[in-house]
């Protein structure tokens, strides 16, 4: 097979050129004319092939529990030192669920109350959480598979069809593992630095059950030099205002699975990636190959569309994480340190740390709703004019949710909603308008943050100090220190 010849393969023939023929081991043990050779010059070794296969069965996986597989991951990588969680850790946490409960039954008529409350390790947080991390990727799990297997189906060399027929199970299930593999190294990292069981806005435990995971509380309590038993009471009422609204309103899970069902429908395999790679497998070292593969299948190039299903998405968490963050620092109006609290809590949603920069390398997804601020105006706004029944009427029905043009102006919410929307509309009517709303409004992307930024700083002669930093981490509008866009309704 010439220089020339080689340079027109696709990727996947160069690989299995490189491993089973011209350019791989045995490529001077014959002509490719007799019958120990495959068609076209591929010098195909059945015992090889068999060891490849092999070690990558072994690399990959094979059968068996994802989730299993994943959690086992996950717990190897979660980080040490993880203590146990002492008698006094644990009851200081349950006083502070309590008390956080109480001072929520003020701030809002959601129900916060009948929950299981209390404190975890990390290790607890990743086996716990595992099964709703698995429901959510499930869409991105399947799509790679498909696309996996549909990639090495139209671009493995026609020589080598017969030979790997047999084997479509097989790469399915070693796409699975390695995703397995990516979910697992993931959430191992980001249990480094999770604060309670909702942080990421995702209900990933059952609605009774709220946690705080310690050993990162006191950690996070001590870089922002507030005292640990006020920032465990600030974090449970963030859990539980969590939980009181997925359980209010069901369907705001489901549209975070429809997002990310749209972003995996546009999931591909980047040949590029591989095609770079082939020239350097070394056959010898498989588990270069399974690196290499890993890497290619989770860094996949981003269409248009799934951008847009992304910003949606961050959308949706970013309006979730806005009403929290407005009913939380209400209702803990009594503690000395809630401003620095929430402040350190804003910028944390805002920008993604090394954990959530590891995850989003690893899966492709981020969950830093960077229009947080913009969100939180909104509800302070809506309180302001109408009371903690207008800000929370927002979430008794789909049409009512705030979308990226509302993000934009807020002061226009209410007027739209009557002019635009009915309360006669379906459930079903009301999630697509908002996803198609979100999917449209996207493309004004950074624009929109822009506009959002002047409304908010002309409209509010007290803004903080810091919203010119915040800004500058993509954090969306400023608003003053309580969140409430300076503005009343003309």
């Amino acid at each position: 097979m010439s220089d020339d010849n080689n340079n027109e393969q696709n990727p996947f023939e160069q690989i299995f050129g490189m491993l089973f023929g011209a350019n791989g081991p045995g490529a001077d043990q014959g002509d490719g004319q007799d019958g120990s050779s495959g068609p076209q010059g591929f010098q195909i070794d059945p015992a090889m092939m068999s060891t490849i296969m092999n070690q990558m069965q072994g690399l990959f996986g094979q059968g068996g529990d994802a989730q299993a597989q994943a959690t086992s991951i996950a717990q190897k990588a979660v980080p040490t030192p993880d203590p146990a969680i002492s008698e006094e850790s644990a009851k200081a946490t349950t006083d502070a669920f309590r008390l956080a409960e109480l001072w929520l039954a003020e701030a809002t008529e959601l129900s916060v109350a009948n929950r299981s409350a209390r404190t975890i390790t990390r290790a607890e947080w990743v086996s716990e959480t595992m099964p709703g991390w698995q429901k959510f990727v499930l869409p991105i799990k399947e799509n790679m598979s498909s696309a996996l297997t549909e990639t090495l189906e139209t671009q493995v060399p026609a020589e080598m069809k017969g030979i790997l027929a047999g084997a479509s199970s097989m790469f399915g299930s070693m796409s699975d593992s390695m995703f397995a593999m990516q979910i697992g190294q993931a959430v191992g990292a980001l249990s480094e630095s999770v604060l309670t069981g909702t942080e990421v806005g995702l209900p990933l435990l059952p609605q009774d059950t709220a946690v705080l995971v310690e050993s990162n509380v006191e950690t996070f309590a001590s870089e922002i030099d507030v005292d640990p038993s006020e920032v465990r009471i600030y974090l449970a009422a963030q859990e539980l205002a969590h939980l009181a609204l997925f359980e209010r309103a069901p369907w705001l899970s489901a549209q975070v699975e429809t997002a990310l069902t749209r972003y995996a429908q546009g999931l591909k395999v980047d040949t590029s990636q591989i095609e770079d790679m082939a020239s350097q497998i070394d056959p010898s070292n498989i588990s270069d190959l399974s690196d290499n593969i890993r890497q290619g299948l989770f860094n996949p190039p981003t269409t248009d569309e799934q951008k847009k299903a992304l910003t949606t998405l961050e959308n949706l968490l970013a309006v979730i994480a806005g009403w929290v963050d407005v009913v939380v620092y209400s209702a803990c109006e009594h503690l000395p340190g809630r401003e620095q609290i929430r402040e350190a809590l804003r910028r944390r949603r805002a920008t993604a740390g090394p954990a959530e920069k590891t995850f989003s390398t690893l899966v492709g997804l981020e969950f830093n709703p960077r229009r947080l601020r913009d969100a939180a105006a909104l509800f302070a706004y809506l309180e302001k004019q109408g009371g903690t029944e207008a800000r929370d009427k927002v979430f008794s029905h789909p049409d009512l949710l705030p979308t990226t043009q509302d993000l934009d102006d807020p002061l226009g919410y209410s007027e739209r909603r009557h002019a635009e929307w009915t309360s006669e509309s379906s459930l079903d009517e009301a999630l697509s308008r908002i996803l198609d709303e979100g999917l449209e409004g996207t493309e004004s992307g950074a624009d929109s943050e822009a506009k959002s930024k002047d409304e908010a700083d002309s409209a509010d002669g007290e803004t903080d100090g810091d919203n010119n930093d915040e800004t500058d981490d993509n954090d969306g509008g400023g608003t003053d220190s309580d969140g409430v866009d300076g503005r009343d309704a003309s």
